[in-house]
């Protein structure tokens, strides 16, 4: 997709989302934007907000959005440049310089204190700058956006850091140049370019280790602390690879043990600490090929914790050469960018196996997400009122595909295209967890933000992938599409309602639908939501939507209740003492909704009709798997199974069949038997196959 189709696209994307949300085109972007940055690491959870003012002095301020919940406790602020227009303008170096310089005054201001006199202690803007205020010098590093829908002009150079406080502030400029560049990448994400001659003039001494692939090469190094910790407290969490990042953010902050070390036997770290796993896209090495002074796309994939820790200890004290006599060993992998997307993950999973990753951990290329695919592809939607053919939803594994798969088509196949999967049904990957955890009473974990809910579903998914992968079956996906309705259905009745001011819609719709399903649970024993009706209908009959908009009003209420625990609600939203003062209040469910509820033992044995027709599938597409692989490919498994010591005499029985020296053809339990031995071979490095 060029760039001016893909700002055709998003200019589409926002307008759509502005008409649903009854918002400004201008927060639409942003929040478009926002969801951009979390999915490609580059800021977790923006929370969207409107602030155009004057502060002290009549300087102008601004603000567009805000991230307090970063790992390494960075802040990041945002402010909007944008430009209501059909054409893709030029944005000068003096228009963006003046739109930072109101977001750093904000900033200032807010720190200082000053910013909250005599403005109005209830909106999004003032809890912003009271949190800012409180934070004080715990803060690590702000980072501030400037965030626009035009292109920026070729004159603007980098912005040098500026500091608040002794703090760090840094200046990252976003245009639809660099939106366009990160969904066209194959990673997803911007790749980070580091030099490292900044800290090691000379470069840092590796050393190759040979192997025979071509897909990577691998080296190990001894990284001096100061450097680990630095590039850590300069990019932060996106220095992780996105597991790690999951997984540190539950961490606390300091290992006692790292700490011990490097205060009483700095010298010992190296033969101490298990060191780090990382992985790049490039590598720039001297002449003699002896040290490195560039990586592209510098991820660690298993030592967030050894990163972290060096970064805080550094960070704690007053002798700055706390890390001078610290080395950190490092594996680093430098992997081809093309084969980057689908390596990088597998080096993570296996660099982390001592915290076991499920076969349904979200990698865009797990089991899971290929089976929702998979469905998405098959199932036909119910024919809506006038139309004389049926549609399909569009699962998107990764961002983009939609577009992509559409934009490989001539003119009439893309219609046909279109035609079957509408623009409006399309699912990605962190909207499956949004629906899902919402209905699964956990609307504090999806306030939490994209990607810290997505871990939620993860792990959730994960269980029951483990103990029956049967049960991610085409009921499993009509629920799914139920719940999606649903959820944007009451979303966009939110907005229109008289109650609802601008703000704070996502945590009000998850907190309706959560409590929805609490009030189900209670109030209707043994009955069960009819997800079958709105599937069925493709839309939300009218006493369930009655009923999700009085449930919301109610969750309004709480959230922006005076006496709320937390002043900041986006907050507040975020934590179980919210969700418990939601659920315990009162709500009844109408007679009209209760009669549209199902009885859980017609629940259960749709479902289980389900399960077992994904169980035969399941065993169709293992037989397929077995027959379409040819004997040679077979034969190198035989090899590596009895090198290895992987199979026993039964496996290597049924090998006997599949690569010739045995008649027959493998039942249906033998070729389960195989592609369980396959599993298990390529878990111990098999790749021919």
């Amino acid at each position: 997709m060029n760039l001016d189709d893909f700002h055709l696209d998003l200019q589409n994307t926002v307008n759509a989302r502005a008409a649903v949300e009854n918002d400004y085109t201008s927060m639409a972007f942003m929040a478009e934007v926002s969801e951009r940055f979390a999915e490609a690491g580059e800021v977790e959870n923006f929370t969207v907000l409107q602030f155009e003012g004057k502060g002290q002095r009549n300087k102008k301020l601004a603000v567009h959005a805000y991230d307090l919940d970063d790992a390494d406790e960075s802040v990041s602020l945002a402010v909007l440049l944008y430009a209501n227009s059909d054409s893709l303008d030029v944005v000068t170096a003096t228009d963006a310089k003046k739109r930072l310089t109101a977001l750093e005054g904000f900033l200032s201001e807010a720190v200082s204190g000053q910013f909250t006199v005599g403005r109005e202690e209830s909106s999004a803007v003032y809890q912003l700058a009271v949190d800012l205020n409180h934070r004080g010098r715990a803060v690590s590093r702000y980072r501030l956006y400037l965030v626009t829908n035009g292109r920026l002009s070729d004159r603007i150079k980098e912005i040098p850091s500026s500091s608040i406080n002794g703090i760090p502030v840094d200046f990252h400029l976003w245009d639809l140049q660099r939106l366009h560049q990160v969904q066209e990448s194959q990673q997803g994400r911007e790749a980070l370019e580091i030099n490292l001659t900044k800290w090691v003039p000379e470069g840092l001494p590796i050393l190759e280790i040979n192997g025979d692939s071509t897909d990577f090469a691998t080296y190990m190094a001894a990284v001096p602390g100061a450097l680990v910790a630095d590039l850590y407290g300069q990019y932060g969490s996106r220095l992780l690879e996105g597991n790690v990042r999951s997984f540190l953010s539950g961490r606390g902050k300091v290992n006692k043990g790292i700490k011990a070390t490097i205060h009483s036997e700095p010298e010992m770290f190296m033969a101490y600490n298990n060191g780090i796993t990382a992985t790049a896209t490039g590598l720039t090495r001297t002449e003699d090929g002896l040290r490195a002074t560039a990586l592209v796309d510098l991820q660690i994939v298993n030592g967030g914790q050894t990163t972290a820790s060096l970064f805080y200890v550094a960070r704690e004290g007053t002798d700055q050469t706390v890390l001078r006599d610290v080395y950190v060993p490092m594996k680093l992998v430098v992997v081809d960018p093309t084969k980057a997307v689908d390596l990088v993950p597998k080096i993570s999973r296996f660099a982390n196996s001592q915290n076991r990753v499920s076969e349904a951990d979200f990698f865009s290329n797990s089991p899971f997400h290929i089976r929702l695919e998979e469905l998405a592809r098959r199932l036909l939607v119910p024919a809506r009122p006038g139309l004389n053919y049926q549609t399909k939803w569009y699962y998107e594994r990764t961002r983009g595909q939609y577009l992509n798969e559409k934009n490989k088509l001539a003119t009439a196949d893309a219609n046909k295209f279109l035609a079957t999967f509408p623009r409006g049904q399309v699912i990605t990957k962190t909207d499956v967890a949004k629906y899902a955890v919402s209905w699964a009473q956990k609307p504090h974990l999806v306030s939490a933000g994209a990607q810290k809910n997505f871990v939620a579903f993860a792990e959730s998914i994960a269980k029951v992938w483990e103990s029956s992968n049967e049960a991610i079956n085409e009921q499993y996906f009509r629920d799914l599409v139920a719940k999606a309705i649903m959820y944007e259905e009451v979303r966009k009745a939110v907005a229109k309602s008289d109650w609802y001011d601008k703000g704070y819609l996502a945590n009000i719709v998850t907190y309706a639908i959560a409590k929805l399903s609490l009030e189900i649970d209670k109030q209707a024993p043994g009955n069960h939501f009819n997800f079958s009706a709105i599937w069925n209908l493709q839309t939300l009959p009218d006493a369930v939507l009655e009923t999700a908009l009085a449930s919301a009003k109610l969750a309004f209420e709480i959230l922006t209740a005076p006496s709320r625990r937390v002043a900041n609600v986006t907050e507040w939203a975020k934590s179980q003492a919210c969700w418990e003062a939601v659920r315990t209040a009162t709500f009844e469910l109408p007679d009209n909704f209760k009669r549209g509820l199902v009885d859980t033992s017609d629940r259960a044995e749709a479902l289980n009709n389900s399960k077992t027709t994904q169980r035969i599938d399941n065993s169709i597409d293992i037989q397929k798997q077995v027959f379409s692989t040819s004997k040679e490919q077979w034969e190198g498994l035989r090899e590596f199974a009895l090198r290895s010591r992987i199979a026993g005499p039964t496996d290597i029985g049924i090998l006997d069949i599949v690569t010739g020296r045995k008649t027959g053809f493998p039942s249906e339990r033998q070729c389960a038997r195989l592609i369980a031995t396959l599993t298990k071979a390529r878990e111990k490095g098999f790749a021919q196959f």
